[in-house]
């Protein structure tokens, strides 16, 4: 999980699930392969906002926790996420 502590909790609305990618020009960054999606997610964007969520709302905009207390928060968040088209549609779902 690591570099990629969403990994497994992570689907587009159409329910695939993202799969750590990297590119040249963005860096990390979760791509689903179901063609939902033309472009994959900047995993520091998505990451942000789920530990905005995860922490009761702690801002995601000037962001300033540490790689490794975000990792740690992420690596306990257990939610189901579903993104949709954009970063603004994201649903957080209940484990079942």
């Amino acid at each position: 999980m690591g570099r990629y502590p969403l990994c497994g909790r992570l689907f587009c609305g159409c329910g695939q699930r993202f799969v750590p990618g990297c590119s040249t020009a963005s860096g990390r960054e979760y791509v689903s392969l179901c063609g939902c999606r033309l472009w994959p997610l900047d995993a520091a964007a998505i990451e942000q906002r789920v530990y905005a969520y995860a922490t009761c709302g702690a801002s995601a905009s000037g962001f300033s926790a540490s790689p490794a207390l975000v990792a740690a928060v992420l690596g306990q968040f257990d939610e189901r996420i579903e993104v949709g088209g954009t970063l603004d549609d994201i649903r957080f779902m209940p484990p079942t």
